[in-house]
């Protein structure tokens, strides 16, 4: 896809942000409550959505939990190239159906990515056998996830200044979707602890394309009744083994300085730091990963200046951290992928 110029971005005010906070922290809410919330009409929020779905802004998906996935682990890498090679090899990284966010950094000689690794299934050609003989690869270091940090900084980069308020916040989060089990119809649903099936593939399919698609539509892609699609959806969703989730556009909202940050910190200061750092509006995501540094992010900022200030006020505010790499996100070649019963919806492998 070629890249969006400046005058091609949409212009995003305050209800665009507020509407796009909301949908971060409710993927699938009701546009009508949504809109009661923000105080505008239900047509609005609808109109606003789709102006910002069609230009690229967001996109909303659901997908199987993998922390669920038996014998299934998250692996961050960072792989240095030879000089020239860079492009070529994150594109062909993208192709594989076992990655995601796939990143080019450090002016254009580190890449990093996400790779999932199932038990049992990744032998020979799995990418962490596979990538260290690839010609175009230096050297290459492998980082287990092994905790995402959850705070507010998810949702409050999005909307700035502009943030919903503690009442705004309480009305969006009360109350089920319309159709959605629930009492003892739920209860009944959920019982024995659901896991994701192959006969959910097509109910996960829909929804990888669109996480916002409606009970009826549900019900005509995988032949089951709308009673059914939702008793099923619900029981997934209370099991925990199914989740929603969106991407945003960053560039497109105007935060152009975007980094990986490598965070040093002893074991014992392990939790707090990540919890506080997960708390920071300039993160997008922290996680604990094994390695050297015992701490990765992501950062997301409006500009150069906005990054130094943030890293020598609120970063360094923070006693505890050791070290702070900081590695400028050049561009991204691929985003999140959707997980379907263990597999991983993509193209040919490396």
């Amino acid at each position: 896809m070629a890249a969006r110029s400046s005058a091609d971005s949409p212009v995003v005010d305050r209800l665009d942000r507020q509407i796009l906070q909301g949908l971060r922290l409710a993927p699938r809410v009701p546009f009508a409550r949504l809109a009661a919330v923000l105080a505008v009409s239900e047509q609005t929020v609808a109109r606003r959505y789709q102006r910002m779905r069609t230009a690229g802004l967001i996109r909303v998906f659901g997908q199987a939990n993998p922390e669920r996935l038996p014998g299934t682990t998250y692996w961050t890498l960072r792989i240095y190239c030879r000089p020239g090679t860079a492009a070529t090899t994150a594109q062909a990284l993208a192709r594989r159906t076992d990655t995601s966010w796939v990143t080019i950094g450090a002016g254009g000689v580190e890449l990093s990515c996400t790779v999932q690794v199932t038990e049992g299934r990744d032998g020979p050609e799995g990418l962490l056998h596979h990538l260290p003989r690839a010609a175009n690869v230096l050297s290459l270091s492998a980082h287990q996830v092994l905790h995402r940090f959850v705070g507010r900084g998810e949702t409050d980069w999005i909307a700035g200044d502009d943030q919903l308020g503690a009442d705004q916040l309480e009305r969006l989060l009360d109350g089920t979707e319309p159709g959605m089990p629930v009492g003892e119809d739920l209860r009944v649903a959920a019982r024995g602890d659901a896991r994701v099936e192959p006969g959910d593939r097509p109910l996960l399919r829909a929804l990888a394309t669109d996480g916002r698609t409606g009970y009826a539509a549900l019900a005509a892609v995988t032949g089951w009744t709308q009673r059914r699609v939702a008793l099923r959806l619900g029981a997934l969703i209370e099991a925990e083994a199914v989740y929603f989730d969106t991407e945003v556009a960053a560039t497109l909202m105007g935060f152009r300085a975007a980094a990986s940050l490598w965070i040093t910190v002893a074991p014992a200061d392990l939790a707090a730091v990540g919890a506080r750092l997960a708390d920071h509006r300039q993160l997008a995501w922290a996680a604990a990963v094994t390695g050297t540094a015992t701490i990765t992010a992501a950062a997301l900022c409006r500009d150069a200046q906005e990054l130094y200030r943030y890293l020598t006020t609120e970063v360094a505010a923070i006693p505890e951290i050791r070290t702070c790499e900081t590695v400028p996100v050049q561009s991204r070649v691929k985003h999140a992928v959707s997980i379907v019963d263990g597999g991983v919806l993509g193209g040919p492998v490396l």
